[in-house]
């Protein structure tokens, strides 16, 4: 069982200024809607511009001095894959085991819309990443399949773009990091925005309404539509955690209030308001969503899991396994697949 433990608070509803992000704008597969594709499968497309539509892309100059690439810090870490049971509405993850097996940085997975396969970062090298792609089951560890192969930039924090065949991910050059757009087989398709930047991590609410993590003192939330260009700051400090919560166009985010009280809170991007969920894990910020609702996170080698009305609860302990350090995790949209990143010995 978890050793501490938090209870619910009350949600407190805090209106944001978004100047004109209305719910008009805010459209795709809202729960209910006949026709739209479960889950943002492809099948709706929404055709994004040729060009950014927030204005023309900057020229983009040499790196500056003292430039180090994301990836010369990354951490050594692998990713591990299993099923997601739940019994009598207790989840647990029988058999976990190795997606990825090396020395070096494996790490960021997110499932595929059909949950077929994750995609993935890896560090090539000590100057570069590129997004891989790993079958979600019945893969031997290490046989993720490369997608991009940029030589003179890196990629990161890749996700399908609901109602497409293609992802988004962090496009990293020469010290800046821009929002692009890939079709499913790696190949470039170009910005989707032009002063979003330096982009951090991202999540989509639908079809072209995507929140980002841009870097900044302090970091900021900010809200973007890929057709219209409209972006806008939503929240300050959050965490680098944000997620499409399931079977809405709300995104879920850690907002950090100080070094000790991080909450996990809702964003609803058309009416421009907040809801705090839970507080964190102490000193967590990874976490997913499953279908049915819950929230999982990782600390240590242990998986815990939060549901509405009730605390965390540990539901699995990987440490006999070596796993530890647990950060990042996806579940798949079924609910029925789990991915988990942990450190290597010595990472």
């Amino acid at each position: 069982m978890i050793q501490r433990t938090f209870r619910r608070v009350a949600r407190t509803a805090v209106a944001l200024a978004l100047g004109g992000f209305t719910a008009a704008a805010v459209t795709g597969c809202a729960p209910g809607d006949e026709g739209a594709a479960e889950g943002g499968e492809p099948g709706a497309a929404v055709a994004f511009p040729a060009e950014p539509p927030d204005g023309p892309m900057p020229e983009i100059g040499p790196a500056p001095e003292g430039y180090t690439p994301t990836a010369s810090g990354s951490p050594s870490t692998d990713i591990w894959m299993g099923t997601l049971v739940r019994e009598g509405g207790a989840l647990s993850v029988p058999d976990l085991g190795r997606g990825t097996d090396r020395d070096g940085y494996d790490n960021q997975p997110s499932f595929l819309l059909d949950g077929s396969a994750i995609l993935h970062t890896a560090a090539i090298d000590r100057t570069q990443t590129e997004i891989m792609r790993l079958a979600a089951s019945g893969a031997e560890p290490g046989a993720s399949e490369r997608l991009t192969n940029t030589a003179e930039a890196s990629e990161f924090s890749a996700l399908q773009i609901p109602g497409q065949d293609a992802f988004s991910a962090i496009h990293e050059i020469r010290g800046k990091q821009y929002l692009w757009r890939y079709d499913l087989s790696g190949a470039s398709l170009g910005p989707i925005f032009a002063t979003a930047e330096p982009v951090g991590y991202h999540a989509w609410a639908n079809e072209h309404v995507v929140a980002m993590f841009i870097l900044g003192d302090p970091p900021t939330l900010q809200v973007g539509d890929a057709l219209s260009g409209d972006i806008r700051v939503v929240a300050e400090r959050p965490g680098r955690s944000i997620h499409r919560i399931p079977g809405t166009e709300e995104i879920s985010f850690v907002r950090k209030v100080s070094d000790e009280e991080w909450w996990i809170e809702r964003l609803d991007p058309a009416a421009g308001t907040t809801e705090r969920i839970t507080l964190t894990l102490p000193g967590r910020e990874d976490y997913a969503w499953t279908p049915e609702g819950e929230i999982v996170m990782g600390d240590g080698g242990r998986l815990y899991a939060w549901a509405e009305g009730s605390d965390w609860t540990g539901i699995a302990d990987f440490s006999d396994l070596g796993v530890g350090g647990i950060t990042r995790l996806a579940v798949s949209p079924d609910g029925s697949r789990i991915a988990i990143v942990a450190n290597r010995p010595g990472g």
